[in-house]
């Protein structure tokens, strides 16, 4: 279990943050009620509404906003606020927390870094509090020693006999929370750039498995960062290989070609916006021909969406996600040979592909 303090760059503000003022932040405040309002009303959603629903003015609630949004977690507009996929997650992993500690407990531990270093000192061995100042540099008086110990008992986090504190199984589940949490909230701040443009039904990802993910962002600084990394994913060598494909590039239509010339089983996926350009362009127009290729099949979704998914074999998987549908500006992508995310990968494919119809089903209407 890991409770000691780190930091983690956070990739939109450019600022490294500690998780555990992170989570503080969140269950020490209105940030918190403001993530849970947005989940139960409309989306989106006005900031009178939010305010209403969490019985807070309307002043209040707009710098909240305003910093949740700054981390990737909300998503504003004209129409009103609603939750990034990042902050879907977010709050699912905060409830999953508080089944084993309370919006108090949580509050009072992460406040500052030594409730947590106690902890995990404690479930080394019993302590007295006279030896426990002697376990780390960075342990605060006595006194605040006696205090923190004296919750944790109220919390039966602790059990004290003669003088020693030992750590009780509940200690050990409230602190295994904790830490479960922590490690989620790196990898949601980690790949948020992902997870704020994934679309909202689609954040089943599991996120303790993103740690086993590489990230590309294409952005104004570097474009081509995103398609490059596609680029590098082709593989001669593969079996079979299904993609979903939502953004025209001719680029990477022209690469992937490459496979149905060597013979390998492929599927894909297009959006109607892309199955309409490549079916108007002669350079493209095998991609939504089912006739040419024995070992290909091409598939239309009849909406655009705002998605990328590559699987490779069943070994490894590319998932991508756009500003918007259509036009591909800043990419963020994720890939990984992970198990967990190539399985969520497929399952995420499968779900597109019962909505899909084969081409060659429209050619004939």
């Amino acid at each position: 279990m890991i409770a000691t303090p780190h930091d983690v760059q956070h990739p939109l503000i450019d600022e490294a943050l500690t998780i555990r003022n992170v989570i503080n932040e969140i269950v020490d405040s209105a940030r918190l009620a403001m993530l849970r309002a947005l989940r139960d009303l409309a989306t989106p959603t006005t900031q009178t509404d939010i305010a209403n629903h969490i019985d807070l003015s309307r002043q209040a609630v707009s710098p909240y906003l305003a910093g949740l949004q700054d981390h990737g977690f909300v998503r504003c507009s004209d129409s009103g606020a609603e939750l990034t996929a990042g902050g879907k997650l977010l709050l699912e992993e905060m409830e999953k927390c508080l089944y084993s500690i309370t919006d108090e407990q949580l509050s009072s531990v992460t406040r500052s870094a030594h409730p947590l270093i106690l902890l995990q000192e404690l479930t080394k061995s019993p302590y007295r509090l006279r030896d426990l100042q002697t376990t780390a540099s960075n342990l605060p008086s006595k006194a605040t020693i006696r205090r923190t110990l004296t919750e944790f008992v109220q919390y039966e986090w602790l059990e004290e006999d003669a003088g020693q504190y030992r750590i009780t199984a509940v200690g050990s589940d409230a602190l295994q929370a904790y830490s479960e949490l922590s490690t989620v909230v790196e990898q949601l701040i980690k790949k948020i750039p992902w997870l704020q443009r994934l679309p909202l039904d689609a954040a089943t990802v599991p996120v303790e498995a993103l740690a086993e993910a590489d990230l590309s962002v294409s952005n104004p600084r570097s474009p081509a960062s995103a398609l490059l990394t596609c680029l590098d994913l082709y593989d001669p060598h593969i079996h079979k290989f299904r993609c979903m494909c939502s953004v025209y590039n001719p680029v990477l239509f022209h690469a992937y070609h490459g496979l149905l010339k060597l013979g390998i089983e492929s599927e894909a996926i297009l959006d109607w916006p892309t199955y309409e350009k490549a079916a108007d362009n002669s350079r493209t127009h095998y991609a939504v021909e089912s006739e040419r290729y024995d070992h290909y099949q091409p598939l239309v979704l009849e909406e655009s969406q705002t998605m990328g998914i590559g699987i490779y074999d069943n070994r490894k998987v590319a998932i991508a996600a756009y500003n918007e549908a259509g036009d591909g500006n800043h990419i963020a992508m994720i890939q990984s040979s992970d198990d967990r995310l190539v399985g969520w990968g497929i399952e995420l494919y499968e779900s597109f592909r019962a909505k899909a119809r084969p081409t060659s089903k429209i050619h004939s209407e």
